[in-house]
Order: C-alpha cells, then structure tokens, then sequence
C-alpha cells in the first residue's frame, strides 16, 4: 500500500515543479499582485469545499487570528508576489532549483524566531547548498564576478522568496497549535487575498489573455494547489513527514523535463554542477531529521 502514497507525493512533486513553468505562461498578462490574487482567491473557493468535508466549520480560535494573517502576509502575498517577479526574469529551470532551499530556509527561520536547533552537520550541508546556489548565480564565471553583472535579478528574487517562506513556516508553525492543516491554508488563503483586493479589484475586473494564460492559471488553482495539497496531506498521515519531505528533491528535475518540453529551457554545465550541490546539501540537511508531522504550509511549492 505504501506505493500508492509514494506514488502521490511524486505526483505532487510534478504538481509544484509544474506551478513553475505554468508561472511564466501568467507572467506578462497581468502584475504579480494581481496574478497572486486571481490564484488565491480562486483557490479558496474550492478549498471550502475541502476543508467543510473535513471540519464541518469555518471557525477559528482567536489565538489563531495573528498567526493566520501573518501567513497570508508572508506566504501567499510576499512568496507569490516575488515568485511572479523571478519568473518574469530567469528561466523557470532556475526558480524551481532554488525554490529547493525552502527546507533550509525554514530551519534558519525556526532557529532565530523559535530557537530551535542547527546541528553542527546542517550547517555543513547549508555551505555546501550555499556554495552550490553561488554556481548558479553566476553561471560558474568568478574570474571577475564584481564587473560583469553575473547575477540575475530574478535569481535574487527568488533567494528572497525563498527567505519569505521560512518566515511564512514559522507563522504556520504556531498556527499549528490551533487549527489544522487544510484550516490553516484556506485562512492564510483569505486574509492574504483580502490584503491584496484593494490593490488589485480594477485591474482584477479587466484582465484578459490568451488561452494559455487561462489554461496556466486553472492548473495553478486546482492543480499546485489544491490538489498538490490533498496528496500532500495524504503522503505526510500515512508515511510521516521526514520520508514524505525527501520527494521533493524530485521537484527540480521535473521542472527541468516540463520547462525543456514546455518552454526550450535548458540547463548549462554550471548550472548542473551547481543543481547537483544544492541537492546533495539539501538532502544531507534533512537526512535523519525526525518531524511528528509536517503541515502542507511548511512544504507546500506555491
């Protein structure tokens, strides 16, 4: 049976590496704001279906109210908004390889706001991932990195919403303590798009694309959201959270696959030297590490 669950989260992995590249078909119709607003707000209206089948309410605790505003700041505005940015810049290849630092973005984030603990090999395995995002940066060329602009600012964006999300985690993790998972990603979901909505209510009711940019946003609401959220919560109950958290390794080699069919992405050497370091960091960063439960706001590719 445990095939089944593994085979949900490596589609899950698929769904959030597919959010990346269905990202660059959205950018250029429309603001990064907006494009955020037009994902979540449709993303709520189904996830009130899911989370009245699985809590019979809509309420919650008071304790809750902060924490929750604090993720939709963070996570579903902040994250969104400059994911949309460093799409509009590098190739999708590269934000899905970054976007692998989530895992330790969180520990560092955890580490300063909730004092948990880095072991003395996590920080090894951080400068070695380090080291590695340092390669992509600037495609390998050091001779001269000051004078000849390596870096892409969509490259920064990314490393920055990658920042967000440990801060939009440890929001999530004291949300934990009063609502579920599903809760917690519908409220985060709604105080984000009531925070956008007075900025982006007139250009929400004249926007226009092409097909593809209707068919980019339908798979960013139903399927890297909503139902990468279901198989997540799935994989995570039945194997726990440390194995379920290993699949998303697999992210950045399917980005890669979508964007070379998709979009004629490809990665250079540098880049695959560098992918191979922030990969072998992350997966020694988190080998061994034992979680009682990983809620879909800690891993959740949005």
């Amino acid at each position: 049976m445990k095939q089944l669950y593994y085979a949900l989260l490596l589609l899950t992995s698929m769904l959030w590496a597919g959010n990346f590249v269905a990202g660059k078909f959205m950018v250029g119709h429309a603001s990064p704001f907006v494009l955020t607003e037009l994902r979540w707000m449709l993303a709520v209206l189904i996830l009130a279906f899911i989370v009245y089948y699985q809590e019979r309410s809509f309420k919650i605790p008071k304790e809750a109210i902060l924490p929750l505003m604090m993720m939709g700041l963070t996570g579903i505005i902040f994250f969104n908004v400059f994911l949309y940015l460093a799409l509009e810049h590098t190739s999708a290849d590269t934000v899905g390889l970054l976007s692998t630092l989530n895992p330790i973005s969180i520990a560092v984030m955890s580490f300063i706001f909730l004092r948990e603990k880095l072991t003395f090999r996590q920080m090894i395995a951080m400068f070695i991932s380090l080291a590695g995002v340092f390669i992509v940066l600037t495609n390998g060329q050091f001779d001269d990195i000051w004078s000849h602009t390596a870096f892409n600012i969509g490259d920064i964006y990314m490393l920055i919403a990658v920042l967000v999300w440990g801060g939009y985690s440890v929001a999530g993790k004291i949300a934990m303590k009063y609502v579920s998972p599903y809760m917690s990603t519908f409220w985060s979901g709604i105080f984000g798009s009531l925070f956008l909505l007075p900025f982006t209510a007139k250009e929400m009711i004249s926007i226009q694309g092409p097909l593809s940019f209707w068919t980019a946003v339908a798979y960013t609401v139903v399927g890297s959201t909503v139902l990468a959220m279901v198989f997540w919560n799935i994989g995570v109950h039945h194997i726990g959270g440390t194995t379920s958290g290993m699949f998303l390794n697999f992210n950045p080699l399917f980005t890669a696959i979508f964007a070379y069919f998709l979009l004629g992405e490809t990665l250079g050497v540098s880049q695959f030297i560098g992918a191979i370091m922030i990969i072998l960091g992350v997966l020694s960063f988190t080998r061994n590490v034992e979680t009682k439960s990983i809620p879909i706001h800690e891993k959740l590719r949005l």
